[in-house]
């Protein structure tokens, strides 16, 4: 069984973004990469959000698409009871400053058994998930 890797946003921004700081990790790991990627509607939505505001939406577009078409990606439509499990994850630890949408992610790894993340964010670590590259 092939290993699976979910991916956040802060590593789609460096995979399209050359000029930021964690593009070189990146490439390398996508380059080296033998698992299969995961990531969710809310990261996908997110992430277009993100590159259009700093890139333009022509780079958000394209980057999109590739996404979408790419066989190495997997991204997973989240369940009105995912969101809901999400939320009271949120609400829950008031003395964490992660978002909803991280807690998304925390709940969609933690049901599909997924320990690994490819992301720059911090709250990965502290929800107990390994970080990568």
């Amino acid at each position: 069984m092939i290993e699976s890797v979910f991916v956040d946003t802060s590593a789609f921004y460096a995979m399209v973004n050359k000029g930021e700081v964690h593009h070189r990790k990146i490439a390398e790991f996508i380059k080296n990469n033998k698992c299969l990627l995961v990531t969710t509607n809310l990261i996908f939505a997110e992430t277009i959000s993100l590159i259009t505001k700093r890139l333009g939406k022509n780079v958000a577009a394209d980057f999109g698409s590739g996404l979408r078409k790419s066989e190495m990606l997997n991204i997973y439509y989240l369940s009105e009871d995912y969101q809901k499990e999400a939320w009271d994850l949120f609400a829950r630890y008031k003395d964490k400053d992660f978002d909803y949408i991280d807690a998304t992610c925390f709940t969609f790894m933690k049901k599909m058994d997924i320990s690994k993340v490819l992301s720059f964010d911090r709250h990965f670590k502290q929800m107990n998930f390994e970080v990568l590259p």
